[in-house]
């Protein structure tokens, strides 16, 4: 938005700060340490996907167990940990019930003076 004013001392300067999804010196350095360290966290965690879904179908956990249980929400939470990487993430819906409202109309009337000479008024 142009400034038009003639003292420009305060506010967003043009091109200032940090361009549109530029990664922070923090992430940055997060990332390359995870490359030094040759750890890919998405490999690890379909690893680890792996390895539960071959212990639910070995026969080696007992179905109905609290670990069969647990085995079975550690491998939802990394489906979805998971589906970030493949996905965009869906936006919440907001279902609205839109209903017409037709407008009501009062007439107000006073009474006549025929009317108020029979009441007694």
């Amino acid at each position: 938005m142009p400034d038009n004013r003639k003292d420009k001392t305060g506010g967003r300067k043009p091109g200032s700060g940090r361009p549109k999804g530029a990664k922070n010196i923090n992430s940055m350095a997060s990332v390359r340490k995870l490359e030094e360290l040759s750890f890919d966290p998405i490999e690890q965690m379909v690893s680890k996907y792996n390895h539960i879904e071959v212990a639910l179908t070995d026969g080696s956990v007992r179905v109905g167990s609290g670990a069969y249980a647990q085995l079975l929400a550690t491998q939802g939470t990394l489906i979805n940990n998971l589906m970030q990487y493949g996905y965009k993430k869906v936006p919440e819906k907001i279902e609205q019930e839109i209903t017409s409202v037709t407008p009501m109309a009062i007439k107000l009337t006073l009474p006549t003076k025929k009317k108020d000479a029979k009441d007694g008024s």
